[in-house]
């Protein structure tokens, strides 16, 4: 297939139904214009960053990739690039996500859609027990029995959570259970953000039968807070090592899941197998390494990515990009790789799991949670995918030589995000983004030379590939500059940086922000209504998407073979 070749709106829907190859359905908008409106199953693969994020998300060159944007040309910029880099089965959706709709197909609003509709699934088919935020709150305030986990990551926890609740991210519920409840009369009541992770959360413990009664928070902090409760800060209360009898106690528990759920379990000499031939056999294989962050530090498999498991089922779109593929989940206890594989394969992917114990690095394995900063909950809620060292199209300079430059008249260009611009910025510098260069290039003809800035310079490099094509000849003559270390190393320097409120930049620019719902962790009480709302249809709008949902490739739906709940059922 040609690198530039289109599709319709009715071409790529056959496509996607056919199910024949693997496919990878790439949004090239910002993230902004993504979660206003995108398909089911697209990833978001900002142009912006597009050479930093294409390579985790689909490694394999020869694979089909379909590049979609709003109809503004983003998205043969993009072919062009993933040309460059050696893609070989690049098309266009001809008309963008735009023509989607027009064809009578869904867009979907908001970010991780297909994993949050999947939690909705999962209440509807399994039946998972809730209670409501006011009962939590009387059984806490009597001191009853009762144990409240939050399934989230530490610094989302640290954020706000509810009060007495425990961190234990979703990953760990199933290994660290038996240390956090040790009395199976404790009633469990798993409480996020939202829905999700909730809902996942007590399903998983009640999929692995534990001896207590389980259940989601309904609606989480949202719905304590929308109840007139108040909610904790800082981290408190956390797990902690296991103790040789949970971990036994957990193993059995796992075994007993993958025996039931039919998850495979491969050796190291077979995955390695996969990752060598996959270019050979047109198959790929993502190695997901499901442990906490700084276990996969201390040492892991070689080809392995860092997806701790909780966070990979609620954001599966941040690490799996090609459609089709095939996933290996590592561990080294045999626990938390199963209990991922668990919800992946309702996802209706092919997942195997591998047990790998790696030759550590000089530091140990880190079994305790460390200690973490209070971020605001929008920051610690955010899900980074990898990326890639990127490229060097322009020479990059000191902080010290780019403010001499400064001083001397070159313009400044931040092209971090929006809300970091705001944030912090050196005070001459104008904001940015890479797939709307051209709006800066009359205002650039007029300088002496362009300082381009970024967090870490990686974005930055990426504009200077645009740069050089809409400003021939600027590189070469030494006129486009990136400062080395971005932003970090110019405030490590001691130079100055300035903050401004939102007003300084118009919303219809900051394409890269999704303003929808955006301060319900605020305290909006109405976005957190929005927000619930929209969660709660997701799994209707997805099955009229596609009526196999949660399934991506065909055969009949996934029917829970589990009971609705272990013990009590508190509603």
């Amino acid at each position: 297939m040609s690198v530039n070749a289109t599709l319709s709106a009715v071409e790529l829907r056959e496509l996607i139904d056919s199910g024949k190859d693997e496919l990878a359905l790439l949004d090239v908008s910002e993230e902004g214009q993504f979660g206003v409106g995108h398909l089911l199953w697209a990833v978001n693969v900002p142009y912006s960053r597009l050479e930093l994020l294409v390579e985790g998300f689909v490694p394999r060159l020869s694979c089909h990739v379909v590049l979609m944007d709003q109809n503004d040309g983003v998205a043969f910029l993009a072919a062009r690039r993933l040309s460059e880099l050696g893609y070989t089965a690049v098309s266009v959706l001809s008309g963008g996500v735009a023509a989607w709709r027009e064809a009578g197909h869904e867009l979907f609003h908001g970010v991780y859609v297909a994993s949050k509709a999947f939690g909705e699934w999962v209440e509807n088919a399994s039946g998972t027990p809730a209670i409501e935020a006011a009962e939590l709150y009387r059984l806490l305030g009597e001191h009853e029995d009762v144990t409240v986990l939050d399934p989230r990551t530490l610094p989302e926890h640290s954020a706000r959570h509810i009060p007495e609740a425990v961190a234990c991210p979703s990953a760990e519920l199933i290994y660290r259970f038996y240390d956090l409840v040790p009395s199976p009369k404790t009633l469990v009541v798993v409480a996020c953000g939202g829905r999700t992770r909730g809902i996942v959360g007590a399903q998983t413990l009640i999929d692995a039968a534990v001896p207590n009664p389980v259940v989601a928070l309904e609606d989480g902090n949202h719905g304590w807070l929308l109840a007139g409760y108040t909610l904790e800060t800082g981290l408190h209360r956390q797990f902690g090592a296991v103790s040789e009898t949970a971990a036994y106690r957990a193993e059995v528990t796992a075994k007993s899941l993958a025996l039931r759920f039919d998850i495979p379990v491969i050796d190291a000499e077979q995955a390695a197998l996969w990752l060598r031939t996959d270019a050979m056999a047109n198959r790929t294989t993502f190695v997901l390494d499901v442990r906490s962050p700084e276990e996969y530090a201390s040492g892991h498999f070689a080809g392995a990515r860092s997806a701790p498991g909780g966070q990979l089922i609620q954001a599966t779109d941040r690490w799996i990009g090609t459609l089709g593929a095939r996933v290996v989940l590592v561990d080294d206890d045999g626990v938390r790789a199963v209990q991922t594989a668990h919800w992946l394969q309702k996802l209706g992917w092919e997942v195997h799991t591998l047990r790998y114990q790696a030759v550590l690095n000089e530091s140990p394995v880190l079994c305790e949670p460390q200690a973490t900063t209070t971020i605001s909950a929008d920051k610690a809620a955010r899900v980074e995918p990898q990326m890639s060292e990127g490229l060097r199209a322009a020479p990059e300079i000191k902080p010290l030589l780019a403010l001499e430059l400064i001083e001397r008249g070159a313009l400044v260009i931040s092209l971090d995000r929006s809300d970091d611009f705001l944030t912090a910025r050196p005070e001459q510098a104008h904001w940015a983004t890479r797939s709307r260069l051209a709006a800066i290039i009359p205002q650039a003809k007029h300088a002496q030379s362009l300082v381009l800035f970024s967090r870490d310079a990686r974005v930055a490099q990426l504009a200077a590939v645009d740069l050089s094509e809409l400003l021939p000849g600027w590189i070469e003559s030494g006129r486009i500059h990136v400062v080395e270390g971005g932003l970090e190393a110019w405030s490590a320097a001691g130079l100055p940086t300035v903050s401004t409120d939102c007003d300084s930049l118009r919303d219809e620019d900051r394409i890269d922000f999704l303003f929808w719902a955006h301060d319900r962790r605020r305290g909006n009480k109405d976005a957190m209504r929005t927000y619930l709302d929209w969660e709660k249809q997701l799994l209707a709008q997805a099955q009229r998407d596609h009526p196999g949902f949660p399934l991506f490739r065909g055969g009949a739906a996934l029917v829970a073979t589990h009971s609705h709940s272990s013990g009590e059922d508190t509603q």
